[in-house]
């Protein structure tokens, strides 16, 4: 039986990835190069000491080197404990998940649904709205997906910027399982299992740690590849504009459409800039 990614019963929520992943984020996806070609583009957007909110700030991975850039920063996150990873980061006067947030200086992290169309968000308005590492395949509701678009461009400045980092999906048609190794060391092995369903565009995977000494552990996840002629209608709809399509953080500009590849997405908010032609 095809999974039904609005079935709260099968033990998926906007909040699984962030508690399988949490503990070993920062440890298996650290910064690097990508990292920093992300700030110094957004910074380029935001504008100097702009406002930035990210979608999916997770640890903080981008949140703190912007920070540190300038910019003020508002993180929304629906894992409890990816927040408390990034509040383990900014001391321990900034920690208050008994409220939902953790808030230091210039970063503003708040646990919100992202899944919940109702969900409050700050009120803006931000010069750049982030949704980076494919935050919106992790929302698997095509519905949820369209209406981030719409919040996005509520919270955002006339011309601001909404950036989206997806993949590009291989064609799939029919059901894929797969199995593969992710890791393997002198003490551990984690593989990835994987469950592909060609007719909903959902991935269900597991990570699975085997660590000598110790129960195994699964990390599981859930994603919906969308397509960019999807993401850019929904944009389109919400009242964006396509201003450039990135193959890297480096603005390596692409088509978008190669499979499997890396597509970043940069959507103004209203008509284009007559100064700059964007």
């Amino acid at each position: 039986m095809a999974p039904n990614p609005s079935d709260p019963d099968d033990g998926f929520g906007p909040d699984t990835y962030g508690r399988g992943f949490a503990d070993v984020y920062d440890r298996w996806y650290p910064p690097d190069d990508s990292t920093d070609q992300a700030v110094r583009l957004i910074s380029e957007l935001a504008g100097p000491a702009g406002h930035v909110l990210e979608l999916g700030v997770g640890t903080g991975r981008l949140a703190v080197p912007l920070a540190a850039a300038g910019h003020t920063v508002v993180g929304l996150d629906s894992s409890a404990e990816m927040l408390e990873q990034l509040a383990a980061k900014l001391g321990p006067d900034s920690t208050d998940l008994s409220a939902g947030r953790a808030d230091r200086g210039r970063i503003d992290a708040r646990l919100v649904d992202l899944a919940d169309a109702g969900s409050e968000w700050p009120p803006g308005p931000v010069d750049v709205v982030v949704a980076a590492f494919n935050l919106i395949c992790n929302l698997v509701d095509p519905a949820t997906q369209e209406s981030l678009f719409l919040r996005c461009a509520r919270v955002l400045r006339p011309g601001g910027r909404l950036v989206v980092e997806t993949f590009v999906a291989e064609p799939v048609e029919r059901r894929e399982r797969h199995l593969e190794v992710r890791q393997v060391t002198a003490d551990a092995v984690v593989l990835i299992a994987s469950d592909t369903d060609p007719v909903l565009s959902l991935v269900t995977g597991q990570h699975i740690e085997l660590r000598d000494g110790e129960p195994v552990r699964l990390r599981p996840w859930r994603l919906r590849f969308t397509s960019p002629d999807e993401l850019d209608r929904w944009a389109v709809a919400a009242g964006f504009t396509l201003e450039a399509v990135w193959s890297d953080w480096a603005g390596t500009t692409s088509d978008g459409h190669d499979a499997s590849a890396t597509r970043i997405a940069c959507y103004r908010n209203g008509e284009p800039d007559q100064n700059t032609g964007l």
